[in-house]
C-alpha cells in the first residue's frame, strides 16, 4: 500500500512551524531591555621588584616571578596612585628601582592602570640564607 501527500509526520511538522512562528511573534512583540550598566574593571595585585619609574610619562616596570619565569609587567597611572610605607610621607617619588612592592592594579583595555603601592621592607642580609 502506497501513501500519497504528506503521510503522518504532517502533525509533527505542522506544529514545529507554528511553535517556530509563533516563537519569533512573541520576540519582536518585546520590549527592548535596558542596557547593563558598565562591569568593574577587573583588578589584581601582585608582589614585585621595581624595574624603572617614569614620572614624565607616568609609567612603572616591575619584574615579578611567574612560575620558573620572570615577567616584566607594565603600568601606568593618571592620578597619582597611593604609596603606602612605613614613612609617613610616602609619594611616587619614593619609588626606586630595586624596590620590593606590592601594587593593586586595574586591568583596563588601555594596559594596566595603578590603584595602590605598598612598599615593601628589604629583607635583612640574616634573612637571605
Amino acid at each position: 500500500m502506497t501513501t500519497c501527500g504528506i503521510g503522518r509526520g504532517a502533525p509533527v511538522l505542522t506544529l514545529s512551524i507554528a511553535v517556530f512562528l509563533s516563537g519569533g511573534a512573541a520576540s519582536a512583540a518585546q520590549t527592548s531591555v535596558p542596557p547593563t550598566p558598565a562591569a568593574p574593571v577587573p583588578s589584581a595585585t601582585l608582589t614585585a621588584t621595581v624595574r624603572a619609574v617614569n614620572a614624565r610619562d607616568r609609567t612603572l616596570e616591575v619584574v615579578t616571578g611567574v612560575g620558573h619565569a620572570l615577567r616584566v609587567v607594565r603600568l601606568s597611572w593618571k592620578e597619582a596612585p597611593t604609596v603606602k610605607a612605613a614613612a609617613a610621607s610616602a609619594g611616587m617619588a619614593q619609588v626606586k628601582p630595586g624596590d620590593l612592592v606590592r601594587v593593586e592594579y586595574a586591568k583596563a583595555p588601555a594596559g594596566n592602570v595603578v590603584r595602590s603601592i605598598e612598599l615593601l621592607p628589604r629583607p635583612s642580609p640574616q634573612e637571605t640564607r
